[in-house]
């Protein structure tokens, strides 16, 4: 499952605004000259250096990363925002969770089985767990969680539908929680990568559950995790000290330090200046950089693909006379020279889509190939469809209605607004005519929500399963009585195969067997265009070398979003600042 922006997160301000809003203008770059750094950063799945690499890990040190604000709340129960999510993790811990290649791991639940139906999964918890005030951790805990993110006057809306196909949830003992699920449900494991809060701390009266949105605990968190909250200084730092009760062993590090970097500074100056210990780079900073010796010998630099992709949505509803045809939309793919925009606007960074799966995962097709830059084979498209180029005019027609459309787009995101100048010119080369209309954020979901548009161009953030219910499936497009789109196929896309096929896999727990079904349905999509899926971006990221065995996922969780991560990072004695 995944989800579009709903807000400009802490994701999608750093992709955007530093790792993308920095690039580059539109025309290609000449070839950079040697580069300093030894490994390409693309390459590279794991840093030390080279008289480390074989010591066993030393406790100590501090590592400092940037927050571009305060987090809104440290109860994961109640956060929706990324910033909110890079301070809680270190401080609890989830039932299960996902490691560097996107495989399950227990975490609170030492392990899990499903029944032979498939319709109950059981938890075995961890015993000997401690909350930070020294309290048991038991099967009370996860139940209490549940509910709490299930009960309506809780401000939970974002977790509830994750657990939408679980009927009930049950303490079988202290250590072992069982769950029913309403029918057989492979994605449904990824629910529980669910962060579990102390009953004892957070609970609640019942029918009380608009105080436990205003609990104290919300700003002083108890947790079960590697790190526990030390001090918050607002609008300055959080600072975060090793859990030395952790059932793990307490990580390497003593202080995690996630400092507030406001807009308007940027990462790479605070990190140049020893204010931190990582920075994303722009394609133009690390053009600069590559070739400095000196920033080299200081860094350790990673490149990687994110678990989101950006993408032009297309309204098939009838609304209006262009997107209904498939022809048309393939034309439109064919038309956008989306490579010339991953070279000369992204600065290289970045790779064109061929579909909604992630390009290195076993779910995605690799005989699904992006369709090409072609004019041409967009042009007869487009005459084929019936939209011909009349004698002495440059837009096509159709019944004598022109080929001119609106694509909404964000205000808030410079970045689209430059691809989508790129992509009017190349729509125009094939006689059609594309303007750019610009929304406030709330305005432009509110508007594709309820489908009034034509086309848009947003991203689209992968979730822990490869499930493309939310987004392919024609149940999603229903509007509801509000006005509002029952789920987030906002192209109203209806292809009854590709609601099969979902049905389908969503009930497959043989992982061969569902990788067939998710190839299939790729094949589908790809014929059909419903959106062109433009690029997978990369993120860059330069961390302080004195940082050992740093890892970086290639299933695109990145630097932190996988278990163990940061908790095996370490500091050599000698390289421990004061």
């Amino acid at each position: 499952m995944g989800a579009r922006w709903r807000g400009l997160a802490w994701g999608a301000v750093l992709l955007l605004a530093g790792g993308l809003c920095g690039c580059s203008g539109g025309q290609p770059k000449p070839a950079a000259p040697a580069a300093a750094v030894s490994v390409s950063p693309l390459d590279r799945t794991v840093a030390f250096l080279p008289q480390y690499e074989h010591e066993p890990p030393e406790n100590g040190g501090t590592f400092t990363m940037a927050l571009p604000v305060d987090p809104v709340t440290l109860n994961p129960i109640l956060a929706s925002d990324r910033v909110s999510y890079m301070a809680y993790k270190w401080i609890f811990d989830p039932l299960i969770d996902m490691d560097a290649d996107m495989k399950p791991v227990g975490v609170l639940a030492q392990s899990w089985e499903n029944s032979p139906d498939n319709r109950t999964t059981t938890f075995h918890l961890r015993k000997g767990v401690l909350w930070q005030d020294g309290k048991p951790f038991t099967a009370d805990d996860v139940l209490f969680s549940y509910r709490a993110a299930m009960d309506p006057a809780v401000d939970a809306v974002q977790l509830r539908p994750a657990f939408d196909q679980v009927a009930k949830v049950e303490k079988v003992d202290d250590y072992t929680v069982r769950v029913t699920w309403k029918e057989p449900y492979a994605p449904g494991l990824a629910a529980w990568v669910f962060y579990i809060i102390p009953e004892h701390v957070y609970g609640y009266a019942k029918g009380k559950g608009a105080s436990f949105n205003q609990s104290p605990a919300n700003q002083a968190p108890v947790g079960t995790g590697p790190f526990r909250l030390e001090e918050w200084k607002r609008g300055d730092r959080l600072v975060l000290t090793a859990n030395d009760q952790y059932w793990r062993g307490r990580p390497h590090l003593d202080r995690l330090i996630l400092k507030v970097i406001p807009k308007g500074q940027t990462q790479l100056a605070a990190y140049e200046t020893g204010q931190l210990d990582m920075a994303g780079l722009s394609s133009e900073q690390w053009d600069q950089l590559r070739t400095d010796p000196a920033f080299a010998a200081g860094a350790s630099i990673f490149e990687y693909y994110a678990r989101q992709f950006f993408y032009l949505g297309w309204n098939m509803d009838g609304s209006n006379p262009f997107f209904a045809d498939r022809r048309v939309r393939q034309a439109m793919t064919y038309a956008l020279n989306r490579q010339g925009v991953v070279d000369s606007i992204l600065g290289g960074h970045g790779a064109v889509a061929a579909g909604p799966f992630y390009p290195m995962s076993w779910s995605s097709d690799p005989r699904v190939k992006p369709y090409p830059y072609d004019p041409a084979k967009a042009a007869a498209l487009l005459d084929e469809a019936g939209w011909k180029l009349p004698p002495g005019k440059t837009i096509r027609e159709k019944d004598g209605k022109p080929f001119s459309f609106e694509c909404l787009v964000p205000a808030e995101v410079d970045m689209f607004s430059r691809w989508l100048e790129v992509f009017q010119q190349d729509l125009k080369r094939v006689g059609v005519d594309m303007r750019i209309r610009k929304a406030e954020w709330s305005v432009f979901l509110d508007r594709t929500h309820r489908h009034q548009f034509q086309a848009y161009l947003s991203g689209w953030g992968l979730g822990d399963d490869p499930d493309p219910y939310p987004l392919l499936d024609s149940s999603q497009a229903r509007i509801l009585p509000s006005g509002m789109a029952v789920g987030q196929n906002d192209c109203s896309y209806v292809n009854p195969e590709v609601d099969r096929l979902i049905g389908e896999e969503e009930r497959t727990f043989d992982l061969k067997a569902r990788q067939t079904f998710f190839w299939q349905i790729q094949r589908l999509v790809a014929e059909d265009q419903p959106m062109t899926f433009l690029f997978w971006p990369t993120q860059m990221v330069a961390v302080k070398n004195r940082f050992q065995d740093v890892r970086v996922s290639r299933a695109g969780y990145g630097m932190f979003t996988w278990y163990p991560s940061l908790l095996d990072w370490w500091v050599p004695k000698e390289l421990q600042k004061p």
